[in-house]
């Protein structure tokens, strides 16, 4: 009896020990997949990353597809368009808004037609951004979309050391709401709140296709004159 016991333990034990060393290569294994496997699925060239060191990258903001948060697309401009100054590059964000995403899975999330009508004027960290009337003429409305719209530029803008809120005005002056579900006199603070943080895309530019800014720069405003 005392020897089927002693039989019985010795079985349980190889058991036991062969479990344990399963599992040990499996974690083993599971390591070894993890250190060669990739934290990205982009993958960039040489030639992708001389052209990226040379640039510097800004975050524009974009609605994602059901208009309920905002994710961040990285555009790039050259070092010597980022020495131009904070009014002048953030003129430049409010433009590439007004473009819209690159990235399909991202909604435009200002209204077409409008425009900058003139150049974003910076001062006590408060940007002042001049819209064409189709900024409120042709939006949608409604609470989440008109939220998506003024904070994507918020946000945006926000994004330079220089700038903590931001005002708006339509064809140059002040409109006390925007479309019913925001007063819109006042000055908008950063809202960190609406930003899926859990996304992000980036643009990686052809030269040609890198952003520009220049003293050149034709506005609404100037157009309309």
């Amino acid at each position: 009896m005392k020897k089927n016991i002693l039989i019985a333990i010795i079985i349980i034990a190889i058991l036991l020990i062969s479990g344990c060393m399963k599992t040990t290569d499996k974690a083993m294994q599971q390591l070894q997949e993890d250190e060669v496997s990739p934290v990205s699925s982009i993958v960039l060239t040489e030639a992708d990353a001389r052209r990226l060191n040379e640039k510097l990258p800004v975050t524009l903001y974009f609605s994602n597809q059901d208009g309920t948060g905002l994710i961040n697309e990285i555009h790039y401009l050259s070092m010597d368009d980022a020495k131009q100054g904070t009014e002048q590059l953030a003129s430049l964000l409010v433009k590439e808004l007004v473009k819209g995403p690159s990235n399909s899975e991202l909604k435009a999330t200002i209204p077409e037609g409008a425009a900058l009508r003139s150049q974003v004027k910076v001062e006590n960290r408060t940007a002042t951004v001049d819209m064409t009337k189709e900024f409120v003429d042709n939006h949608p409305g409604g609470k989440e979309a008109e939220e998506m719209t003024i904070f994507s530029i918020v946000n945006t803008l926000t994004e330079l050391k220089d700038i903590e809120t931001v005002k708006f005005l339509i064809n140059g002056k002040e409109q006390k709401e925007f479309k019913g579900n925001f007063r819109f006199d006042n000055e908008f603070p950063r809202n960190e709140s609406l930003i899926d943080n859990k996304q992000s895309f980036s643009v990686i530019p052809d030269d040609e296709d890198t952003l520009q800014t220049g003293a050149d720069e034709i506005y609404e405003e100037e157009i309309l004159e």
